[in-house]
């Protein structure tokens, strides 16, 4: 199944890294002065697949170029109660301290969506200028 992925998505096409603890990603966040944008997705939600290919897969690949730390993590958590996330997929572009630093992004149209990810990446880097 990962050779499949891989042959689907291409070499260009790097996944969105996992989420491992929101914590220690924050205090990244402010040691490199960069937003942690953070995509909530759930298993089975065609939406988040959708998103994930058309545009997030492109965002992990030029992270460094766009000045951003990119993860991903599952509906739910713990970690995520503060934000109250209704609705995936939703992305979240936090600072430091773990606030919104920027409008989050909820649901999935391709129609201008990489224009809203970018006009909401450039809100966020100016919270850290």
């Amino acid at each position: 199944m990962a050779a499949m992925s891989k042959k689907r998505n291409g070499p260009d096409s790097p996944e969105v890294p996992m989420l491992d603890r929101l914590e220690r990603q924050l205090i990244s966040s402010g040691q490199l002065r960069r937003p942690l944008v953070l995509f909530v997705s759930m298993k089975g939600c065609g939406w988040c697949d959708l998103l994930r290919t058309d545009v997030l897969q492109h965002l992990a690949r030029d992270r460094d170029r766009e000045g951003v730390l990119l993860f991903e993590t599952p509906q739910g958590g713990a970690e995520l109660q503060r934000y109250r996330i209704a609705m995936v997929p939703t992305v979240l572009f936090l600072g430091p301290q773990g606030s919104e630093v920027a409008e989050r992004l909820v649901g999935y149209s391709r129609d201008f969506y990489g224009a809203y990810l970018s006009e909401r990446i450039a809100q966020a880097r100016k919270s850290f200028s």
